[in-house]
């Protein structure tokens, strides 16, 4: 909660989620006729935003601790069946078993006690190829971004009863929700130009649309994901957040926050309430001003760095004009992903192992079984990375 990029990335969502910034907004509130009552238009739909960012919120992780309960009752039948064969070889006494636990039917709670008892007994030994196969793992594996629709959900969904349907309708809604989010986004650039340069809007929109297919093109590389970062943290956050602070300023102190009240009270036929007031000219621009500078400060303690993927069993560290190379322990690679191999072509990657270095640059290397997005694959953190050839 002390990090300002959390605070940075919560009011971006809210910007995202109003519209605000885009231009959309406005553009669409031209069209409404002068005596338009803007005022409940304004607090319904926030009202309506909060409420379905709720209920987003209920469903999200409702369905991750679905697939997190799902995967953990697979890893206790697979670790059930090796302490089986344990017993069976020898290698474990039938003693240690509580005499209540069934192992062919276990639960998680009983589990949990024989992994308890094993990791005692067997200490020297331990762990024997068991996993502790706590929820709460699963759980702190989350995905975020790209992976958690393409990745958490369609996963978890496969366990649904009638997954294709469920598969189906949730990737309609995704599609729905581009094609909303865009006709806001086209419109915002449209309509200022259209009411300037009195153009034809049919051409304009689909001018609009090729160009931005266009430059859209770059996502969709081997290399897109990359360039997903780089936009999602440089061009549609910070940014976003300059804007609103410049309509703010524009608003309250340019074009004068006292006429401004005037015109709505015209429109409305009633004075807004003072709220607003205190908050357009004080309120709102040092709570925006102070993230600003707060993010800023940050982006410049914390160079900029990207997740890169690992082709050899080494984490590449490169700083100032160094490379660094650090063996890792790991099983298998997913270099199958770098050389274009088919996933059965190329081996399977062992996550939790230690194949991540942080962004700080120090030489302490931690986990990471999930990249920033979700993917899932081996990442390492380069920072002060040359040119890429990407």
């Amino acid at each position: 909660m002390l990090e300002p990029n959390v605070w940075r990335e919560a009011a971006t969502q809210v910007f995202f989620a109003l519209g605000l910034g885009f231009g959309g907004v406005i553009a669409f509130s031209s069209y409404n006729k002068r005596d338009n009552n803007c005022h409940f238009d304004a607090v319904l739909v926030s009202f309506i935003n909060f409420f379905t960012s709720v209920l987003a919120t209920l469903v999200v992780f409702a369905v991750l601790g679905f697939k997190a309960n799902i995967i953990n009752e697979k890893c206790i039948v697979q670790n059930s069946q090796q302490i089986i064969s344990l017993l069976n070889s020898g290698n474990l006494s039938q003693a240690i078993i509580p005499h209540h636990i069934n192992l062919s039917s276990i639960t998680a709670e009983d589990y949990n006690l024989i992994y308890d008892i094993i990791q005692k007994v067997k200490e020297d030994e331990f762990p024997l190829g068991l996993k502790p196969c706590q929820i709460e793992d699963e759980l702190n594996k989350a995905v975020q971004g790209t992976g958690l629709a393409f990745i958490a959900f369609t996963e978890a969904m496969t366990h649904f009863p009638a997954s294709p349907f469920w598969s189906v309708m949730f990737f309609l809604m995704l599609v729905n929700l581009g094609l909303g989010s865009m006709f806001g986004t086209i419109e915002g650039i449209t309509t200022p130009i259209v009411d300037t340069f009195k153009v034809r809007k049919e051409i304009l929109t689909v001018t609009c649309c090729l160009l931005a297919f266009c430059i859209g093109l770059i996502f969709v590389q081997r290399s897109g994901n990359y360039f997903v970062t780089m936009f999602d943290d440089y061009s549609a956050t910070l940014p976003l957040l300059i804007v609103v602070i410049l309509e703010n300023i524009a608003m309250s102190y340019v074009y004068g926050i006292d006429k401004f009240m005037e015109d709505l009270k015209d429109m409305l036929g009633f004075s807004p309430n003072q709220f607003y007031y205190y908050t357009w000219k004080y309120i709102s621009p040092i709570v925006l001003l102070s993230l600003l500078v707060a993010s800023i400060i940050q982006m410049v303690l914390s160079p900029p760095s990207y997740s890169a993927w690992i082709e050899d069993k080494v984490t590449v560290s490169y700083k100032r004009g160094h490379i660094i190379k650090e063996p890792v322990n790991l099983e298998g690679d997913d270099t199958s992903l770098i050389h274009g191999k088919s996933p059965s072509e190329g081996p399977f990657p062992t996550f939790g192992k230690n194949i991540y270095r942080k962004q700080s640059g120090s030489p302490v290397v931690d986990t990471a079984p999930n990249g920033r997005y979700g993917i899932g694959y081996i990442m390492a953190n380069m920072s002060d990375m040359p040119e890429s050839d990407l």
